[in-house]
Order: structure tokens, then sequence, then C-alpha cells
């Protein structure tokens, strides 16, 4: 059922499901169907969720799982940048529903509550060789409910460390209106504004992390983002700028 959500700004359209495989690879067939910019894919639960690198997302009913297609008139590279506003969006969310929450983002795009992770974001793309396959799907799982466990990194719902369940309704009203505000802010003003705003609230900014590059790994200071929102990291032999790890703090 496709049905335009109100009072969000015009355009963005949702398509609501009980269960998929997941919200992304539903949104990419959308994609690749000329579906509309703004079009976002909801489902109560997802049977085959995925996360960065492949990874499995546990996606059971309680939570937010959703997908998003964008259009950008930009180079992929720079359409890239746009992975870091579901962290921004879902700050806002926090904000106004739990303004007392210790809420931070972790490179490349996690979100973490009380150091603990709550949502974590998959940005896939059209080949960009026409205008019909420049296209972004951005998927966004965020733990309102429950989390799992066993996971590579501590994790956490904004229900187990606060108490306060948000209806995945509202969350999903919410989140989108703040990614589309941000994303027209940057369509009008660059990465500069949504890198600001991002680094308020970094995870172990001017502290010593490891970043985990598969074969390789740097150990340094986490100084700040390079244009495209690469991690800068000043290690003992200089700066290394990093557009794919998995990071961790030392301590």
């Amino acid at each position: 059922m496709t049905k335009t959500l109100p009072d969000l700004p015009p355009g963005i359209s949702l398509i609501s499901h009980e269960t998929v495989t997941s919200t992304n690879y539903e949104a990419k067939l959308l994609a690749n169907d000329d579906a509309p910019e703004g079009t976002v894919v909801w489902a109560k639960a997802q049977t085959h969720g995925k996360g960065r690198m492949n990874r499995n997302w546990v996606s059971k009913p309680g939570n937010l799982y959703s997908s998003i297609i964008l259009r950008p008139s930009t180079s992929l590279a720079q359409a890239t940048q746009i992975a870091f506003l579901p962290a921004l969006a879902l700050g806002e969310v926090l904000a106004r529903f739990v303004p007392v929450s210790n809420y931070s983002f972790k490179w490349p795009n996690d979100v973490l509550l009380n150091k603990k992770k709550l949502s974590g974001t998959l940005l896939e793309s059209g080949d960009w060789s026409t205008n019909e396959s420049k296209w972004l799907v951005i998927g966004c799982g965020v733990n309102l409910a429950h989390s799992p466990t066993e996971t590579r990194f501590p994790a956490t719902s904004i229900f187990e460390e606060t108490k306060q369940l948000i209806p995945v309704k509202d969350a999903l009203f919410y989140y989108y209106q703040f990614v589309y505000e941000w994303y027209l802010r940057w369509s009008k003003e660059g990465f500069s504004s949504v890198r600001n705003a991002w680094l308020k609230h970094a995870h172990g900014l001017e502290e010593e992390m490891t970043a985990n590059c598969g074969q390789q790994s740097y150990t340094g200071r986490f100084i700040g983002l390079d244009n495209n929102g690469a991690l800068k990291i000043q290690t003992d032999i200089g700066l290394r700028t990093i557009r794919a790890a998995d990071v961790y703090l030392n301590h």
C-alpha cells in the first residue's frame, strides 16, 4: 500500500509492508523501476536485514526498519556524503523524545546511546552511468524497543536505556522529516554544515583509536573528517585519511 505521509515535505511517499527480506532490497527494485526521489520503504520486520560489509541486521518487530530513495544531481563521490544525514536526523529524534539522552555518532554512520550501538545505516547506489541510474538508497535500522545480543559492538535500544517506548510510526514520521530537512540543506550548502553538525557529537574525537581496514590497521588520534567524510587519523608516521574501516577506541 502506498500513501502520502501527512505534513512531511512534498514528494515524500510511503510504501509499507508487514515483512520484507530487506527494505533496501525493495527500495533498490523501486529505484531501478524509476521510483521518484523521496520514496520510503518501511517494514515492521525484515527476514534478511543487512548492514555494512554484508553483515546481518537482526530485524524483529518493534524497531524501525526503513529505506529512502534519493536522486541527487551530483557526482557519486559527492552523493556518498549523504550517508551522514541519518545520524543527524536520528540525533534530532532523540533530542525531541529523550532530551537527556547521551548520544554520539560513531564513524562512519552509527548512532550510539550511552556508548552502545543504537542504529546503523547502509547506503547503496545505482551505477551512475545514466540519469535513471543515478540513485541512492539509504537504509536505516533503529533499535526502539529491543536490541540484538552477541554483536561485534555492544548494542542497545532507546527503551533499554531510557524506559521510554517511542511508537514506531512516530519515529518514522520525525526521522524522515529531519532526514529530508538535512537533505535539502546539504543540497543548498554542501557538506560543510553536515560535517560540522556531525563532529559536535562525534564519538572519540581527539582520542586515540584504531581503524581496521581489513589487511591493514592504523592507530592514532581521531582529528576530524575530510571534505567527503573520510576519517582523518594522526598517526606516529603522519596523517592517514581512511574511507572504509571498522574503528575502535583504544580504552
